[in-house]
């Protein structure tokens, strides 16, 4: 299914006050956890639903203490690309769990060596 590439875009915003910070981060926060099952269902992730909206409040976490309004405009500006890429399905799976690292999933990046593979008869 064809995308537009203006589906899900949004202009950029210079935020002003530290109340409009706070609203555009919750917004884009709830349009990311109200997207979690779609990511979930497009990029055919075989994680839990819980891990993904974990991990995306730990991005948003992150960032938490930037107090800059002009540093917080950018990261609102990339927060929105970010959704934007991911929810029309513009990359590709290794671009999604590149946020998965080895310490969250290890099951998923294991890597075994010659002796493992061996004594499970699949070298």
């Amino acid at each position: 299914m064809p995308t537009k590439a203006t589906h899900l875009a949004r202009t950029t915003k210079i935020i002003k006050t530290p109340l409009e910070a706070q609203k555009e981060t919750i917004h884009l926060y709830r349009r990311f956890l109200r997207a979690a099952p779609t990511i979930l269902r497009l990029y055919q992730m075989d994680l839990p639903l819980a891990m993904i909206r974990s991990k995306l409040r730990q991005e948003f976490e992150r960032q938490r203490f930037v107090r800059s309004l002009p540093v917080i405009s950018v990261l609102l500006a990339k927060g929105n690309m970010e959704y934007q890429e991911t929810v029309n399905f513009w990359k590709q799976r290794a671009q999604i769990f590149k946020y998965f690292s080895q310490e969250e999933y290890p099951e998923r990046y294991a890597r075994k060596g010659f002796v493992d593979k061996f004594l499970e008869g699949t070298a």
